[in-house]
């Protein structure tokens, strides 16, 4: 069983907390920073007035270097009582007046020399007996008789003071803001689940409906859901339209089937009843309800493949020519023989549409000139033309023609121009179904000398 998919507002939610989490971890690497920094800026300052408290008890006697530590000096960080100090004084060569004679020295002495210059204490950082410590150096220059030279004071003092500081400003920043992040995530979550309400009320709209209710959708929906809406809307009243089609579709064949079908029961009963001598007359009878019956199935499946073949709109690239050429190499023979006359100036037509639907529309037309033209096949003349407007397909027969008023009505489905002519009356709207579904038109004028000319006219969509 597939796994169930994750709901919009989860997905949504989602993307909100990863774009939150996203903020957070960089707000805390930005207040990091910041904390660290401004807790080494205080911190910096205290280690200084430390060194420069020893570095103002410096005295020369004679060659030696005297301090006197001042109790003031190493009570100012006193204030971290968890941090460790260090200290140490030593003078020229190097050599330690007082304190921790192994204390890491400054990685650049350029910097040293710079800060000894100008006065200023230099700050740097070392590892000292296993931890990460914070030393300031203050350098004072003694020009005495007896010794001469630099005389340095550095004070160190452990990080665990600072880094409880810079914990303590970022949470006191960061916190606030997470908890403020949460409760607009819980917002989010309340928001999208009432923004996603019409969702709702549409999905049960179309649930608690009936099979057969098509209706459209008429729950009030936001302008973010209404192309959803409307495309519903769209499809169902396709599926509508297609419903009442295979409905028409089926009430029509069973209406016109029911006829030969009682006439062949008929003239087979009566077949039974009569003489042999009388036999024959029945059984052609019987043969032509059954031709007629035959028709009638044909032209049913062939509407029935129009209709499909048009909602599905599969256009591919084929040649116009050897199209018509085969609908009337199948359309004439039914017939009483003879070949009719194909005019076309062209050696190609190359077009996209639907080849299968465009074979039928011009085999009806034959068969309906062949039919109810009644005309000779010799008669009939299929063209194949081509000027501004696309191709222009004509069927031209020799009949009795179709009245002017009556022009539009013969296209509607089971209605035929001549009441005495076989058929079902199908061909006509087959042939405008597919000529529609090609974005074409469809003329009827009289013959030059007699008859009917149907022509298709067929844009040029070339492959």
């Amino acid at each position: 069983m597939a796994d169930r998919p994750l709901s919009l507002r989860a997905r949504l939610a989602g993307t909100m907390a990863l774009l939150l989490l996203a903020g957070s971890l960089l707000l805390y690497l930005a207040a990091r920073v910041y904390a660290l920094t401004a807790a080494d800026r205080s911190y910096d300052r205290v280690l200084a007035g430390s060194a420069l408290s020893i570095a103002e008890t410096l005295s020369v006697s004679g060659r030696d270097v005297q301090v006197d530590l001042p109790y003031a000096a190493l009570d100012m960080l006193s204030s971290a009582p968890e941090d460790r100090v260090f200290y140490r004084v030593f003078g020229p060569g190097e050599r330690t007046v007082t304190g921790y004679a192994d204390l890491p020295g400054p990685r650049e002495d350029a910097r040293l020399l710079a800060a000894a210059d100008s006065g200023t204490s230099h700050f740097f950082d070392a590892t000292y007996r296993g931890e990460l410590v914070r030393f300031a150096m203050l350098g004072r220059k003694i020009n005495e008789v007896d010794a001469s030279g630099w005389v340095w004071v550095q004070v160190g003092q452990t990080r665990r003071a600072r880094e409880a500081l810079a914990s303590e400003l970022v949470l006191g920043s960061v916190l606030p803001i997470t908890v403020v992040g949460l409760f607009a995530l819980l917002l989010v979550w309340t928001g999208i689940r009432r923004a996603l309400r019409p969702l709702v009320r549409v999905g049960e709209d179309i649930s608690h409906r009936a099979p057969a209710d098509l209706h459209p959708v008429a729950a009030p929906v936001p302008a973010e859901i209404l192309p959803l809406v409307d495309g519903i809307n769209s499809f169902m009243q396709r599926l509508s339209g297609n419903i009442d089609t295979l409905r028409t579709f089926i009430a029509d064949a069973a209406h016109q089937m029911r006829t030969p079908l009682a006439a062949l029961r008929a003239q087979a009963q009566i077949a039974l009843d009569e003489d042999p001598a009388q036999q024959r007359s029945s059984l052609r009878a019987i043969d032509r309800n059954a031709a007629r019956l035959s028709r009638l199935l044909d032209q049913l499946l062939s509407d029935a493949t129009v209709i499909h073949r048009a909602d599905l709109r599969r256009f591919e690239p084929f040649d116009l020519v050897v199209t018509v050429r085969k609908a009337m190499a199948e359309a004439v023979p039914r017939a009483d023989g003879g070949s009719a006359q194909f005019d076309t100036p062209l050696a190609t037509a190359p077009m996209s549409g639907d080849e299968v639907m465009l074979r039928e529309a011009v085999k009806n037309l034959i068969d309906n000139a062949l039919r109810h033209g009644r005309t000779k096949v010799c008669d009939l003349a299929v063209g194949l033309y081509s000027d501004d407007a696309g191709y222009r397909i004509e069927v031209a027969d020799r009949g009795p023609g179709i009245a002017e008023p009556d022009r539009e009505r013969v296209f509607e489905r089971f209605v035929r121009g001549d009441s005495l002519a076989p058929g079902a009356g199908l061909g006509l709207a087959i042939v405008r179904q597919v000529v529609s579904s090609h974005r074409g038109a469809i003329r009827l004028r009289d013959r030059d000398g007699g008859g009917l000319v149907v022509e298709l006219v067929l844009p040029v969509d070339r492959p």
